[in-house]
């Protein structure tokens, strides 16, 4: 320790000029260009460096020999920093270790910006924007290449332009594609801004609706149960969405692509199941979400619909052993299990949580046109018993793991039906892969297979470690008391004994 001590007080002018001919050398090769500060720093390191050099007792043989050994080693290091700096600017490569991969463009974005037709511009109007704004943007234009740009345009600077895109405010965001403009209704994120290029770049999607008049969950916000956010989800998708009601209407309207059941809890009468059958079989798409109701009434009078598409519904609450969800109750069924299908193909081990479902089978011919989408773990089963607490009667319940949702594919049509409505629910929609499974569902019934799936934000993992009070308290004392206090007791202890 004190040959070392030695060594850097005798020297200290040699390491000081190596640590500026480092710092100017790496300056120069990747800091901004037409900047004096790395060639100032390399010439006072070299200035130094000399001086100390020219000090040193050089007609000493062990001297001169320690001193070009010095040299040749500081001038190897050099050369590497400058290889590996050099290396790093002319080939950029970075790893996102992040858990859900939110510094990365999402597959389906990427896809997204790699077939566009024709360049996309996105204009911010803003003074600056944040350094996580600048990042997701560079992110689209190294994906895209010359098909995305971006600009940062102060309103105040440019009125003329401001005016042109009727810009409000600071902080709009608009995209502009030949002559078709798009203004962002959110916040800049990679959802809304995938969404949006979708909305510029591709025509309509077609129409979606929900079926009303059978006590199916409603779209207008603010009501339990409501159906709001999906709506607005499918919207953002360029869907137009709307309400139908096949008592009315007599038929479903010839520019539909997919018809949404959500939560029906009465039949339907036998008009519109014939309506909805022959709707699937003319190459429509229908998506059913039929959460468990009483044997007489679960089917929703869709018995010929579920005859065709070979289609079974278990009729038996799903329970699991343990409470999934604080406060829900023991009856939320949870699934990492997912078909190869293209619904459900890139979910990989996340999670889906379908409160109050039923189990879906496949029978007969549905077993060659359909695939299970998702399964339950081992740890649930199908309840018979809805009168007491839960609990497993292998004489009358049926053990887990059980299928939720299925997707059939027969002739020209699509079915896809879920045992369960409340997962798309207001509060439940943004949970987990919820409303990725709903959107994936309508985007396969649409047929629209050069559309992208579901394209959502990547929030960052919630990593908090939330403890009580108490807990909170002793943490606090122990490390602003608890532990300087030892550390002063035991300095004490060996300073008594020493003395």
């Amino acid at each position: 320790m004190n040959t070392l001590v030695k060594v850097v007080r005798n020297h200290w002018l040699a390491w000081l000029g190596i640590a500026l001919v480092t710092a100017g050398v790496v300056i120069i090769l990747v800091g901004p260009k037409n900047q004096p500060w790395g060639g100032l720093l390399l010439g006072v390191g070299v200035a130094l460096l000399g001086y100390a050099l020219f000090r040193l007792p050089l007609w000493d043989r062990r001297a001169l020999a320690v001193g070009g050994n010095v040299a040749l080693r500081t001038l190897a290091v050099l050369v590497i920093l400058g290889l590996v700096n050099f290396l790093a600017v002319q080939y950029p490569y970075k790893i996102d270790l992040s858990a859900n991969q939110r510094f990365t463009l999402a597959p389906e974005s990427q896809k997204l910006v790699q077939n566009l037709k024709e360049p996309v511009r996105v204009i911010i109007f803003d003074q600056q924007i944040t350094p996580p704004a600048r990042q997701l943007l560079e992110n689209y234009r190294k994906v895209a290449g010359d098909k995305f740009s971006f600009e940062v345009i102060d309103p105040r600077s440019n009125p003329v332009k401001a005016q042109d895109f009727e810009v409000q405010g600071f902080g709009e965001v608009h995209l502009e594609s030949g002559k078709r403009r798009e203004r962002l209704r959110d916040q800049l994120s990679e959802s809304n801004l995938s969404n949006a290029i979708v909305r510029l770049t591709q025509s309509k999607q077609g129409n979606v609706v929900f079926l009303q008049g059978h006590g199916e969950k409603s779209l207008e916000p603010g009501q339990r149960g409501s159906m709001s956010q999906a709506q607005q989800a499918l919207q953002a998708r360029n869907f137009n969405v709307q309400p139908l009601n096949l008592a009315e209407t007599g038929q479903i309207p010839k520019d539909t692509k997919v018809v949404v059941v959500a939560g029906p809890q009465q039949a339907l009468l036998a008009p519109e199941a014939r309506a909805l059958e022959q709707f699937v079989k003319n190459g429509g798409g229908v998506l059913l979400l039929l959460d468990p109701l009483e044997p007489a009434k679960n089917d929703r009078g869709l018995q010929d619909l579920f005859k065709w598409a070979g289609v079974k519904l278990d009729g038996r609450f799903i329970v699991s052993n343990t409470e999934i969800i604080q406060g829900a109750g023991r009856g939320v069924a949870v699934t990492t299990r997912y078909a190869d299908h293209p619904i459900t193909k890139e979910f990989g081990q996340s999670l889906a949580l379908f409160p109050l479902a039923q189990a879906v089978d496949l029978v007969g011919e549905g077993e060659k046109t359909g695939v299970p989408l998702f399964l339950t773990g081992r740890g649930v089963w199908a309840e018979s018993n809805t009168q007491e607490d839960p609990f497993f009667d292998p004489q009358q319940d049926r053990e887990g793991p059980l299928p939720i949702g299925v997707a059939v594919e027969k002739g020209k049509g699509r079915l896809v039906v879920i045992g369960d409505s409340e997962f798309v629910a207001d509060g439940l929609f943004n949970l987990q892969r919820n409303g990725d499974v709903f959107l994936n569902s309508v985007n396969w019934l649409a047929q629209n297979e050069a559309q992208p799936l579901s394209i959502r934000s990547k929030d960052p993992t919630n990593r908090r470690l939330n403890i009580a009070t108490p807990l909170a308290t002793s943490v606090t004392l122990l490390a602003l008391i608890g532990l300087p206090g030892g550390a002063l007791v035991a300095a004490a202890v060996v300073w008594w004994r020493r003395r």
